[in-house]
């Protein structure tokens, strides 16, 4: 069966989204609707259904009358969200290493592989990162769990990417190959403690913020 085409509203959120994760949309700026329409060349109502959709997820700030402000980085906030994120990534987790069927088992031992040698290159290991979760959700089967948990990646690969110089890359890399080998054998609860890992190196270094 064909893939469906995705929305322009679906594209909006997707190049938005990409935006701020990467920072082109620098945490507190302010911009306007239509900064962010020229910007990725879509029309007004996508855009404005990928902002509801952003700003629901704390991604952007309304100001009625005055635009939008990208929602800055905020200590508390960050804990809170890797707080929640942890506890749904143990679900898709361990249902992906019960159910991964044996090529899937293979796509995740590459991307572990892939990960080992992404060290240099933040842009090959966020892209790396979400080829991984692309994965999880595929195999885990959960729908609720897979919605809940995208705007918590979202806001996790922004803060990743924000803090990259004082980062050390290569403890987080670790620890992701490691969920993943373990979801490739077949590890539920290994790959779960593995997860909780991954969160544990997060909340270090979000717990190191300024408040």
């Amino acid at each position: 069966m064909a893939t469906p085409a995705r929305s322009l509203a679906d594209q909006a959120y997707e190049l938005l989204e990409g935006k701020l994760v990467n920072l082109d949309l620098a945490p507190g700026a302010q911009v306007s609707e239509g900064q962010l329409i020229e910007s990725i060349g879509l029309g007004r109502t996508p855009v404005r259904e990928a902002i509801q959709k952003l700003a629901q997820q704390d991604l952007f700030i309304v100001l009625p009358r005055k635009g939008l402000v990208v929602t800055p980085f905020n200590r508390a906030s960050m804990l809170q969200i890797l707080e929640t994120k942890k506890s749904i990534e143990r679900v898709i987790v361990y249902h992906a290493a019960l159910n991964a069927k044996d090529d899937q088992r293979s796509e995740f031992s590459a991307i572990a592989r892939k990960l080992m040698i992404s060290y240099e290159n933040f842009n090959d290991f966020l892209q790396l990162d979400q080829e991984l979760n692309s994965l999880l959700d595929a195999c885990a089967a959960n729908r609720f769990a897979t919605v809940a948990v995208a705007p918590l990646r979202s806001h996790c690969r922004r803060f990743c990417y924000g803090h990259r110089h004082q980062m050390q890359l290569s403890e987080v890399i670790s620890a992701i190959s490691k969920m993943a080998r373990l979801i490739a054998r077949r590890d539920a609860s290994g790959a779960q403690k593995a997860s909780d890992g991954v969160v544990a190196v997060m909340e270090r270094y979000a717990a190191g913020m300024g408040r």
